[in-house]
């Protein structure tokens, strides 16, 4: 109900001031569609779950979330400076002066240093690590009038431009000095000596070989797969600093992951990537570039974008600003994950092609291409007796869906189905609850299927294995470490919705 954008603002506000279950609270904080006048009753309850629910909320707009960074609960100012996105998978910052506010009302003379209290540190790495928030605030805490902001600014001084990274060398306070240079000697310093992991059972040390310069023993020795983990050698394909005659062995590996990575690497010209034997995988998650590595600097996105591997030209369709001629050209595209990337991360996608791309697309976050501004909304009802579950979800979407189509999708045997369906404002309240006792039509088994951790802890394992990384799964919360970065996984992650 919370959902359904027919439901008065009036039952709204009495359902939230007369809700005691934390459960049906924590709905609001994914509703989209909030009226402004139930936002603004939110902002100012003195329930601070109800005010985190709006600090969470990625569909209510930046700016009345912003005004929240005045608030003295740690949990409202966590779910505020999370790193929740909008559905369409694309972040939605707050205003600058928000940010502003929140440094300015503070005194962070302490901070980095032990006695610095935990809540307030952990927001700021909760905030750089955040990917909403711009990068040029987190430069401008490198020129911040606070010592204390500027010394966890140097924390991070690798992240910077020149004259920042100097400018903290030279800070006039000497504690900011002393953390930037500390950091700066790590970043510099040549892994020579260190005691690697060479057991084959472990996953040892790939973060080392996979961006760090170690010696040219110890390369050798991984590209020779000698008494090592096999996984070194994809952390080692991706490597900057491995030379080119090392390169050439890898680019003939017997292991496919390492020759794909190596296919990647973008000093290579089109005739030596062209050479390789390498394999291009199916797109199965509308954030599955992140696996592969970043556009080099020295490169801009249109060489990525007219490069013969189709991997390289995904890369080129996640890139921000892409001019029109190339962004039509990665429409037309001949792989299929190039045009939903495209679909998935580029303006003004006409809306037959939005659709195309959720129709041809059956990965993991294939609903975020209904979040994207221009996907269609009319004459969706076409698509009732579509064989394809997800197809018949969008329905939900059509405004003009005749009463009589929705009404009898609350009796599809796809549980997904019936729970998106009874959002429509169609719907009458008697027949919500039919979505509920219909049993659901399951492919397997129950016995027989994987549970939902399993399957979820394999998939990104394997993805982990591919990049180097390690996919061992953190807590029963569903938090994964995988190579450098934590990605968080949803239950909605597990299925190929």
């Amino acid at each position: 109900m919370i959902e359904n954008p027919a439901v008065p603002s009036a039952v709204l506000l009495r359902v939230l001031l007369s809700a005691e279950d934390e459960q049906l609270r924590r709905a609001f904080r994914a509703a989209p569609g909030l009226p402004r006048d139930v936002v603004e009753v939110m902002l100012v309850h003195p329930d601070q779950g109800v005010r985190a629910a709006v600090a969470a909320n990625p569909y209510i707009d930046a700016e009345q979330r912003g005004r929240l960074v005045h608030d003295r609960r740690r949990v409202v100012l966590a779910n505020l400076f999370g790193c929740r996105t909008h559905p369409d998978g694309e972040p939605r910052p707050l205003p600058d002066a928000a940010y502003e506010a929140f440094f300015a009302a503070r005194q962070w003379a302490n901070v980095a240093r032990e006695d610095q209290p935990w809540d307030e540190l952990r927001l700021l790495e909760a905030m750089n690590r955040c990917a909403s928030m711009p990068h040029r605030l987190r430069q401008a805490l490198a020129r911040h009038p606070q010592p204390g902001l500027r010394r966890f600014a140097a924390r991070f001084v690798g992240g910077l431009s020149a004259e920042d990274r100097a400018a903290l060398l030279t800070d006039p306070d000497p504690d900011v000095r002393a953390e930037a240079r500390e950091v700066v000697e790590d970043d510099a310093e040549i892994y020579a000596g260190i005691d690697i992991d060479w057991n084959p059972e472990n996953w040892g040390h790939s973060w080392v070989f996979s961006s760090r310069l170690v010696e040219r023993e110890a390369m050798e020795r991984v590209v020779r797969g000698e008494d090592c983990p096999g996984h070194y050698r994809s952390a080692l394909a991706g490597n900057p600093h491995l030379p080119p005659d090392l390169v050439a062995v890898l680019a003939r590996d017997e292991d496919p992951y390492v020759r794909d990575r190596v296919s990647l690497r973008p000093e290579l010209t089109e005739e030596e990537r062209a050479a390789i034997d390498y394999r291009v995988p199916e797109l199965t998650d509308l954030d599955e570039v992140a696996w592969y590595p970043y556009p080099a600097r020295s490169q801009s996105p249109v060489d990525y974008a007219r490069s013969a591997h189709p991997v390289r030209r995904r890369q080129a369709a996640c890139a921000p600003g892409l001019p029109q001629d190339l962004r039509d050209a990665l429409l037309g595209d001949p792989d299929p994950g190039v045009r939903v990337l495209t679909c998935r991360h580029q303006p003004g996608v006409p809306a037959e092609d939005l659709l195309r791309a959720y129709r041809e697309f059956r990965g993991r976050h294939r609903w975020r291409l209904t979040c994207r501004p221009g996907f269609p909304t009319r004459g969706l009802a076409r698509f009732a007796d579509d064989p394809d579950p997800a197809m018949r979800e969008l329905v939900v979407l059509d405004p003009q869906a005749p009463a009589a189509v929705v009404v009898g999708l609350l009796a599809d045997p796809e549980r997904c189905v019936r729970t998106t369906l009874a959002r429509h404002p169609a719907v009458p309240v008697d027949d919500c609850s039919r979505c509920w006792t219909i049993p659901n039509s399951r492919r397997t088994p129950p016995a027989t299927r994987p549970s939902r951790s399993r399957r979820c802890t394999e998939s990104w394992t394997r993805r982990a294995s591919r990049a180097g990384g390690d996919g061992r799964c953190r807590g029963s919360t569903g938090w994964l470490r995988v190579c450098s970065g934590i990605r968080r996984c949803r239950g909605r992650l597990c299925y190929g919705r």
